[in-house]
């Protein structure tokens, strides 16, 4: 069974603006990217699965619920941790994940020792929220989400900002917790994270949905045509853009190397070198140039 269904789902501001037109896409277990830009409808999907956004078309069931219809029954399904979080800097961590677990009516102590345990903050639960690092303050966050072990986990960008080693660290929890049988939908504009942990994902562009799959099935669409070619001066990209999708450009000595996708075979005196799923992720957002 899917436990997240996404069906047309769409949502139009009323001055006009479409965050989200006609998106479908299914999730089972383990941990399932949802890769875009900002603005490219992450935030507003991520919304209107955990209830907080009514759609303007289309539907999202979680485990079978309707989240229009049955809300109350979906929100107790679902961990949350958003973009923002607002947090009081005065509470202690302990104080803070209680008080959130108390408003999901979660009064059950062990249950939040349990939580702060997963993300590795027993050691400080009597620290001020105030007081903590910005990587510290996400694990806070993501223990909030965590109580009560809901069978679905939804994070917004939650390693953006963060040092390497943070990064780390929130990946491997999250990928903890799905090997545990749960669902966990991570929403990211960072390659790596997805690379790293996830089997399946959703490619998000500008309200539209580019792609829905496993990993290798996105990295496929390169496969064999990713070229680096040598220019000897800038002038030389406005040209190759017509030619080819630019993935990146460096600087090296006096000229420049183009990583490029090369969709047509214009190239074939260039031979191919091994695709990465940046190098994917990259192409379906139209390249450098439109990134």
């Amino acid at each position: 069974m899917h436990n997240i269904e996404v069906k047309n789902l769409t949502k139009r501001y009323k001055n006009g603006v479409i965050a989200l037109d006609n998106v479908s896409f299914q999730a089972g277990g383990g941990v399932f990217g949802l890769l875009g830009h900002n603005g490219a409808g992450k935030s507003t999907l991520m919304k209107a699965l955990v209830t907080i956004l009514k759609p303007t078309g289309g539907f999202v069931r979680v485990c079978g619920y309707d989240t229009q219809t049955q809300g109350e029954q979906v929100r107790r399904l679902i961990g949350y941790l958003p973009q923002e979080l607002a947090m009081y800097p005065s509470l202690s961590v302990y104080e803070f994940v209680k008080y959130m677990a108390e408003l999901k009516g979660i009064y059950d102590k062990a249950a939040v020792e349990n939580a702060l345990r997963q993300v590795e903050m027993t050691d400080f639960s009597d620290r001020r929220i105030g007081q903590l690092s910005g990587g510290m303050k996400r694990r806070a966050g993501i223990a909030q989400a965590l109580v009560g072990e809901p069978e679905i986990l939804v994070v917004d960008e939650p390693t953006a900002g963060l040092d390497p080693e943070e990064r780390v660290r929130f990946r491997s929890i999250l990928s903890r917790y799905a090997r545990e049988g749960k669902t966990v939908l991570l929403s990211t504009h960072i390659v790596e994270d997805v690379r790293q942990i996830c089997r399946e994902l959703a490619v998000l562009r500008n309200g539209h949905l580019f792609y829905a799959g496993t990993s290798d099935g996105l990295l496929n669409r390169v496969e064999g045509k990713v070229k680096i070619l040598y220019l000897e001066k800038e002038e030389q990209i406005v040209e190759l853009q017509k030619q080819a999708v630019i993935l990146s450009v460096l600087y090296e000595g006096s000229g420049l190397a183009a990583r490029i996708v090369d969709e047509h075979g214009g190239f074939s005196q260039t031979s191919a070198v091994a695709a990465t799923l940046e190098d994917a992720y990259v192409y379906c957002m139209g390249g450098k140039i439109n990134a």
